[in-house]
Parts: C-alpha cells; structure tokens; sequence
C-alpha cells in the first residue's frame, strides 16, 4: 500500500523534478519515517510547510507515515505573522531578523537599506550561517533548498526570484514593512546608524557633497558617513510601501 501526498499553493514547483507534475504524489510505505523526512525526501525544506494534515487532522513534523494515510501540505501564508505560534513552530520569534547567504548576497544591502537587521558576509560557510543561527533567532534567506533542510534552521524561506529588486519586493510581501526606519543601517556592517553634525565630518565630505547636503549618519563601528543622495530617491520610487509603512507607524 502507499501514502499519498497533496501539495498546495506554490510547494509543488519546490519538488524534485520527478515529482513535480505528479499531482497526487504517491508512494509505498517500505520504511517507518517522520513527515519531515518524507517531505524532504521529495526535495522541500520544512520551511515552507506551515501546517501539515493528515487524514484531515493538523499533525506536526513528527508523525509517522503509514499505509493509506492521506497528507495535505500546505504553505507559509502571504503575509507570515512570525510572531504567531503554530503546532509546526511552537516557539515563535518576538522580532523579524534575516540572515543571508552567498546565493542572495546583494538582497542583503537592500533589506539593510530598508532597515531590516540583516546579517551576511560572503566567506560565510553553511557550516558558520548554521552556527550563527544556533545563537541567535534569524530567518534564514537563499536560493539553496538543502541549507534549508538542516536541522537548525527552524525559520526559512526559498527566495524564488533571481533579481535582486525582485527578491526585495518578495520578502516585504511576506514580512511586511510596518516599523521599518529606512536607512537606520549601514550597508556594510549592519550596524545602527546615528546622526552626526556637518560640521563634525565636513574635512571628510567631497565639495559637491559639502555644497547639497546638510543632513549626515555615521556608522560607529567602521565610521562610514552617509547622507540622503541619490540612493535615497531610487529606493523610494522602487520600494514606495517601504516608505508609506514607515510614515504610517
């Protein structure tokens, strides 16, 4: 006999490639293992499963499979509310903070732009993003479906867009804008900025900046200056719900 499994919204198209025009997926029983091992087995992260049915009753990562079991999986929801606990996720996160990988690097300048709290560094392993996650309660963000099968990483998401922009606009329809301070951050280190006066960075200031800027961050780990040039204009014509949700709260 076999279980069969009905996967909705988008989970489908994260499947291996066997199994992505097979609408049920069905498979024999031939060993005892959890969900969770099935499911990724198939090629998705437990990440994007938000709630699992079986037999329609909501079960979590641990049930056994068994012969003739009917399972339903279903995907985070468009917004996620992180901050809600679920059978699948019992300890929820009481902030929204994003880890990155090499695989969506220059998401990162985007969302720190934005103002999310946003980790990464290019010579990061899998290995150090796992341990960094071990220590503190981030959301993972990549292009890679198995980092998001490990263990460790109990809040994930496959980013599906390979444009950057894009990849921007797909993280604040997920988590939403509200709360955000744009350009708090700097874009390098993460860091929080703080506001400093012209005149205490005007030897340090190109004459054309001098000349049209009045207002001025400094980063106060790596001591970078920043100021509202033409960045600013484009993040607001590209990102305008950034904006709006800021004003708003």
């Amino acid at each position: 006999m076999a279980a069969e499994y009905h996967f909705h919204g988008d989970l489908q198209t994260l499947l291996r490639r066997r199994w992505r025009d097979v609408r049920p997926v069905r498979q024999e029983v031939t060993r005892s293992a959890s969900i969770k091992d099935v499911i990724e087995s198939f090629g998705l992260p437990h990440t994007e499963v938000n709630r699992i049915e079986c037999n329609a009753r909501e079960v979590d990562f641990s049930r056994a499979v068994e012969d003739r079991d009917r399972f339903d999986i279903f995907p985070v929801p468009v917004p996620w509310d992180v901050a809600r606990p679920t059978l699948l996720r019992p300890r929820p996160l009481q902030t929204i903070r994003f880890i990155v990988d090499n695989n969506v690097g220059r998401l990162a300048r985007y969302l720190r732009m934005a103002g999310f709290d946003t980790l990464y560094d290019y010579r990061w392993t899998d290995g150090e993003i796992i341990a960094l996650l071990e220590v503190e309660n981030r959301i993972l963000l990549t292009r890679d479906l198995d980092l998001l099968k490990r263990k460790r990483v109990e809040f994930g998401r496959y980013i599906r867009s390979g444009r950057p922009a894009a990849q921007v606009r797909e993280v604040l329809n997920l988590f939403g804008a509200a709360g955000l301070e744009p350009f708090s951050r700097c874009l390098e280190c993460n860091f929080p900025l703080r506001s400093v006066e012209k005149e205490d960075v005007l030897h340090r200031l190109e004459p054309l900046t001098r000349k049209y800027y009045n207002s001025f961050s400094i980063c106060p780990r790596c001591d970078r200056i920043y100021w509202p040039g033409s960045h600013v204009d484009r993040m607001r014509r590209s990102f305008p719900e950034i904006f709006s949700a800021s004003s708003a709260g």
